[in-house]
């Protein structure tokens, strides 16, 4: 019997290696153009009901729509927003794994002592909003602007009490702020998520904190909490309207913001950073998105990843300044 058929000729060799060079290039591009192919988790380093989660639902919606695949919220709260963060820097770089993080980021290493660098531990991806924080008190308290809270608060020494939710947040930051520029007795309590401590919050077991809008709107809303500042006015129209601090007498509060941002793990491919960063964007122009910021106080804010790290690096540097001046020890 011939084996003639078993040794291919010169030609179909040729024909064999063209289209195995052929496979070797269009095949990753395939598997690139692919993603996302299954469900992606955004990471949520809060508990549920803060702003972090309210915003980063409204993106996932946005997101398994253009993408066409579920883009799944995992709340993993503790540590101030590090475990839920420290969870991502761990994951796989394949886009399938992401973290929506606030500003308080950048007080992980030097606050609480951690080893790491959101520098390079993570990539950067986009902003996509900013906030001046606001300052609520609950609903129950006789006073309703600053000046009256101030004078509630020297009658009342070492007995006001704010929380927040983790040492180096940016609440803590905010709140400690307030202390060493009114020079009040007051008290902050740690609290394992945001939603926590505005529990105690709306109960009057605290005094006071300093918020995103978007966190407590339902409270202001339904009379439980009553919004009293802003830090400045750097927020959009249709947001709840109140003074800004320097307007009711505390001034240097202006640094007191809140911004957030979409990161991966280090060594995210470009092209899905890049894919994500042009959903986020897109994100800002949608009317519902847009307005679900505006009531929460918030200004979208589209750019770049270059422009995020330029951010948290200005984030950093604040933030060392501070605890140079303020107890972050609580």
């Amino acid at each position: 019997m011939s084996t003639d058929f078993l040794r291919p000729s010169r030609r179909n060799l040729l024909t064999m290696a063209a289209a195995a060079a052929a496979v070797s290039v269009i095949g990753p591009a395939n598997a690139q153009q692919a993603w996302p192919s299954r469900p992606v988790t955004l990471v949520v380093p809060y508990g549920p009901g803060a702003s972090n989660d309210i915003f980063t639902r409204a993106l996932a919606t946005i997101f398994s729509k253009r993408f066409g695949q579920p883009f799944v919220v995992e709340n993993r709260p503790g540590a101030g927003g590090y475990t839920g963060t420290n969870g991502v820097v761990q994951a796989a770089p394949d886009g399938y794994t992401f973290l929506e993080m606030p500003s308080g980021i950048a007080g992980f290493a030097p606050v609480m002592k951690v080893k790491f660098d959101p520098e390079t531990d993570l990539t950067p991806i986009s902003l996509f909003a900013r906030s001046p924080a606001a300052m609520v008190i609950p609903a129950s308290l006789p006073v309703k602007t600053v000046q009256e809270f101030l004078d509630y608060a020297k009658a009342r020494p070492d007995k006001i009490f704010f929380g927040y939710a983790g040492v180096g947040t940016a609440q803590h930051q905010h709140g400690e702020m307030f202390r060493r520029t009114t020079g009040l007795k007051l008290k902050g309590v740690n609290y394992k998520s945001s939603a926590d401590a505005q529990t105690d919050l709306v109960a009057g077991r605290l005094q006071f904190m300093f918020v995103t809008v978007a966190s407590t709107l339902g409270q202001i809303q339904g009379g439980q909490l009553r919004l009293l500042a802003y830090a400045d006015k750097n927020y959009p129209a249709g947001s709840l309207p109140a003074p800004t601090m320097a307007e009711a007498g505390v001034k240097n509060m202006e640094k007191a913001q809140t911004w957030w941002s979409i990161f991966g793990p280090a060594k995210l491919p470009a092209d899905i950073r890049d894919k994500m960063n042009a959903a986020i964007n897109d994100a800002l122009k949608e009317p519902e998105f847009v307005a679900l910021l505006a009531k929460s106080g918030a200004t979208p804010t589209p750019g770049g990843p270059d422009q995020l790290s330029r951010v948290l690096k200005q984030e950093i540097a604040d933030i060392q300044d501070f605890i140079k001046s303020a107890d972050m020890t609580q």
